[in-house]
């Protein structure tokens, strides 16, 4: 079966690694900035089709498009607003061209590496830290015995649960990656949401909910703004705080 897909929804589908790849080349100091533009493609996403099929010359037939038609939106209708949303679509496209995923699995492997080739750790060790990268060995028991089941829902199904990094675990040193307080214990829907951005936690451990993620899918999810976490511990302020700051979309 043939699934058909709203214009809007192909962006939705793209935005989560657009907005890692927009922080991982640090395009912009202000994060607003990011917000900015994640908002203006959203908004053209409901017009036209932003996914990876998109090219330099759809770009430029979009961009005109707006132009004729600006008199007819209630917003970004003036000569400066469509030229804001070419800028938007000018980064979406250099997205869509560039290697990023490839990037990214290079740099994962090549931390790997690092990893394997320190002499300041023991065997031992740089099993452990290179199977924390995707929840498994040692920090996965640690998670399991800090939370006993789910950080948020206390499910207890633990062959279910994913041991996720609060700080992605690239960005974390060998220690960091390691620590019980730089994991959460997840249902697999709150882990793609966490993972993706698309959830975060406040500092009392109470859900925050990116305006991106949408409100059908929220309620599809199960996610409600009376989710919290279990608890949490001041050891865990630093890390949430990074994830707040640098992965919530």
């Amino acid at each position: 079966m043939t699934m058909n897909l709203s214009t809007e929804q192909y962006y939705i589908n793209e935005q989560s690694d657009f907005f890692n790849y927009m922080v991982d080349m640090r395009l912009f100091k202000n994060k607003k900035t990011y917000y900015d533009y994640m908002t203006r493609l959203k908004y053209v996403s409901r017009m036209f089709r932003l996914d990876k099929s998109l090219t330099k010359e759809k770009v430029a037939e979009i961009i005109e498009e707006l132009k004729r038609t600006r008199n007819e939106r209630d917003h970004y209708n003036t000569l400066s607003g469509v030229s804001d949303i070419a800028s938007g679509l000018n980064r979406f496209l250099e997205y869509v061209e560039s290697d990023y995923r490839k990037q990214l699995d290079d740099s994962i492997l090549s931390e790997e590496k690092r990893v394997q080739e320190d002499v300041m750790l023991s065997v031992t060790e740089k099993e452990a830290i290179i199977k924390s990268r995707v929840g498994q060995g040692y920090f996965r028991q640690r998670l399991l015995d800090y939370w006993e089941g789910c950080s948020v829902t206390h499910c207890q199904t633990y062959p279910l649960l994913i041991a996720s990094h609060i700080r992605p675990w690239r960005k974390s040193d060998n220690i960091q990656r390691l620590d019980v307080f730089n994991g959460l214990l997840l249902t697999p829907n709150l882990d793609k949401l966490f993972d993706k951005g698309y959830i975060s936690f406040d500092k009392k451990g109470l859900i925050i909910c990116s305006d991106f993620l949408p409100f059908t899918d929220r309620k599809i999810l199960g996610v409600v703004p009376s989710l919290r976490l279990e608890h949490i511990d001041d050891k865990h302020q630093p890390y949430m705080q990074y994830h707040r700051e640098n992965c919530l979309l």
